[in-house]
């Protein structure tokens, strides 16, 4: 359950059971160790931002957003170095079938791909903290109803990933793109809460957004290699092998940069205004 429906039960009653889906299923990921082939640390990941996204979108109707926004990213923080040890060897594997060198293939065989030393206590600690965070989600209340609870935060976040995209453009560093992506990440979240009040309008949106989503999250995937590589370069083998790896990286990254931002100058073409203005209409033609 991810969909708010604006002719359904109220916001706040949608919003708790939205978040108490999200924290289940990923309560449930653990335990079976993942879903759909996914990796446990995938779906954990995935269900927080999701969460997030749903915190971000009701913020100025609830009053306890720092807190429990805070309660999820840290949660989510104790599994990103396990989550930054497993991308490296995907993203050389990935570079590898863009570019087809076999000093790529010989790095990525020197990744073994391995997460952590086989410890489950990050796993098990981030799972005590959302049983924690469930036990308050039951109770979780927000000061309006209606769009009034949800259109504000939206406009917000639109207006914050449009200024980062601006950001971004301007200094090309791998945190301002980061920052970026968090955004768009979130809107794409926010559109698909809202998109039964105008599913046939905002399937293209959301297309879009993921589109550019998928570039971002690629963009820092090269950036974690990049610091990788800088931090341990012996790691990925010779020196000789390296230097093609460091070629490709960036050549690829320039390009990733070049497609998100053309995608970005559309996505985020409208002022954030007539944003809060069309999703009103959206949530009001169909009451």
């Amino acid at each position: 359950m991810y969909k708010f429906d604006p002719n359904g039960k109220s916001v706040e009653g949608t919003f708790r059971a939205i978040a108490l889906s999200q924290l289940d299923e990923a309560l449930a990921d653990l335990r079976n160790g993942g879903s759909h082939g996914r990796s446990v640390l995938h779906e954990a990941r995935r269900r927080c931002k999701k969460l997030r996204g749903l915190l971000r979108l009701v913020r100025p109707a609830f009053a306890d957003f720092a807190r429990e926004n805070a309660a999820v990213r840290d949660a989510a923080a104790l599994l990103s170095h396990l989550r930054d040890a497993e991308v490296l060897q995907h993203t050389v594997l990935d570079l590898a079938k863009w570019s087809v060198r076999p000093e790529l293939e010989r790095i990525a065989a020197r990744l073994d791909g391995k997460t952590d030393d086989g410890s489950t206590a990050p796993l098990d600690e981030f799972g005590r903290r959302l049983v924690e965070i469930r036990e308050r989600a039951g109770h979780w209340t927000l000061k309006r109803d209606g769009s009034a609870a949800l259109l504000p935060g939206l406009r917000n976040n639109y207006r914050s990933a449009r200024r980062r995209m601006r950001v971004a453009h301007r200094t090309r560093l791998a945190a301002d793109m980061h920052d970026w992506r968090k955004a768009n990440k979130y809107y794409g979240f926010h559109i698909d809460l809202l998109k039964k009040a105008a599913p046939e309008m905002l399937v293209d949106d959301l297309r879009v957004v993921d589109e550019l989503s998928t570039l971002l999250g690629l963009h820092h995937d090269l950036a974690v290699l990049a610091e990788a590589i800088a931090a341990d370069p012996g790691r990925f083998g010779e020196a000789s092998d390296l230097a093609v790896l460091a070629a490709v990286l960036q050549t690829r990254k320039e390009q990733v940069e070049t497609d998100a931002f053309r995608i970005g100058r559309q996505m985020y073409a409208e002022d954030p205004h007539a944003i809060g203005e069309r999703f009103a209409s959206y949530w009001t033609d169909v009451l």
